[in-house]
């Protein structure tokens, strides 16, 4: 079943404010109400937490009606940017839905958000389900399930936005409790500060997992917008275990908690899902086109192709046709030169000979010559000049230079 590839593009100004105000909408709404419902296990079914339990009880409906308006708003935007850059009309609204993967998922959404509002009557056990099947759902139209190594990266993303969902609900809750009853916070900060750092470093395993999945080079967390953001909400984690550390602290000692230091642990968690809301729709990929480079002459003809000509490992193809009187080459040197730096070492290519994937086509009098190599790295992007040079069977050696940018 199809899934629909995210249409990250250039800025649109004013209609991509909205569409991500969506998204982080949705992802703020989906964490927090998830984990709301995720985190009755840690409250106390007896006397102890009745208090708690009331409170959770009276905001549960306004915590699902906001999940509703979220997924509404998020499904829409969605699948109308998606029709919008097919051209496609009504009809297209509903095969998008129901005969895609991604549709499907979106379809699910909505109808577990209605089903919230029945969960929320119910037993810890049910409220835990719903949450887990919200979550699972959500795992399976992001980037994992376009992975290559699918089943594992939407394992890793379900884990990871478990635990998320679990710390994110735990800080509203306790900043909401600590609004209501302060003694009410300080009980619940008491339990919450040992799951907080369990699910802390479940989220950094499985986000570095998620990572490794879903990206072939760690270059690509230096030179993509993805990366970039990545690479901030990395930061602003390390600010929640520090803050997480004197939180803890306090409520070892059952000390009651600063307002002021559990309103900065809501804006950094805040912080944290705006950078989720855009990390999840940007490209892990490098904006990079594939090199395919022709260039004909009287008595050596070549073709260079570079995919997907970005930093990081990248195949190499190289076709060469020779007169059929000269044999095949006995020698060939292929290395890339940066342009923007020529002291710098270049990069050799290993090529060896092997079968091409590409429609064989030839030119008369000439015979055709393919070289490939896999898991070539360019280390950084910028200008770059490939310098072949083929020696034939009788030491006639051909020299060659093309310039490209990846």
């Amino acid at each position: 079943m199809p899934i629909i590839p995210h249409l990250a593009g250039t800025w649109n100004g004013a209609p991509d404010v909205l569409f991500y105000a969506v998204r982080i909408l949705y992802y703020f709404m989906l964490m927090t109400a998830g984990g709301a419902m995720l985190l009755t296990f840690a409250i106390p079914a007896g006397e102890s937490g009745a208090g708690q339990r009331k409170l959770l009880h009276q905001w549960s409906g306004f915590g699902m009606r906001g999940l509703l308006l979220a997924v509404l708003l998020f499904v829409f935007v969605h699948a109308n940017r998606t029709v919008s850059s097919l051209g496609g009309g009504g009809e297209a609204w509903v095969k998008l839905l129901t005969e895609t993967s991604t549709g499907q998922a979106w379809l699910g959404l909505i109808v577990l958000s209605f089903l919230g509002f029945a969960v929320i009557r119910l037993n810890d056990t049910v409220k835990i389900i719903w949450a887990l099947l919200l979550l699972g759902v959500e795992s399976f139209e992001g980037h994992a399930a376009a992975s290559e190594h699918a089943t594992a990266a939407i394992v890793s993303d379900f884990i990871h936005l478990a635990c998320a969902a679990v710390w994110a609900g735990g800080v509203l809750l306790l900043l909401l409790f600590w609004k209501a009853d302060r003694e009410e916070a300080g009980r619940f900060a008491e339990r919450f500060a040992a799951i907080a750092w369990i699910t802390m470093a479940v989220l950094t395993v499985s986000g570095i997992v998620m990572t490794w999945l879903l990206i072939p080079s760690w270059l690509y967390l230096l030179y993509t917008d993805w990366g970039n953001w990545l690479a901030a909400k990395a930061i602003i984690v390390l600010l929640v275990i520090a803050l997480g550390t004197i939180l803890r602290a306090r409520a070892k000692k059952r000390e009651l908690q600063r307002g002021a230091l559990l309103k900065l642990d809501g804006i950094l968690m805040a912080c944290i899902i705006a950078a989720a809301g855009v990390i999840t729709y940007l490209s892990p990929a490098p904006d990079s086109e594939p090199l395919h480079h022709h260039e004909m002459g009287e008595d050596f003809h070549y073709t260079l192709s570079i995919s997907p000509n970005a930093p990081g490992p990248n195949d190499v193809g190289l076709t060469i046709w020779l007169p059929e009187d000269s044999g095949e080459p006995s020698d060939l040197q292929l290395s890339f030169v940066s342009a923007d730096n020529p002291g710098r070492k270049p990069v050799e290519i290993e090529l060896m000979p092997a079968e091409s994937d590409e429609e064989d086509f030839g030119f008369p009098g000439f015979t055709r010559y393919y070289y490939a190599a896999d898991d070539m790295k360019l280390p950084r992007p910028g200008n770059w000049k490939a310098m072949l040079v083929v020696t034939e069977a009788d030491g006639n050696k051909l020299e060659r230079e093309a310039v490209f940018s990846n």
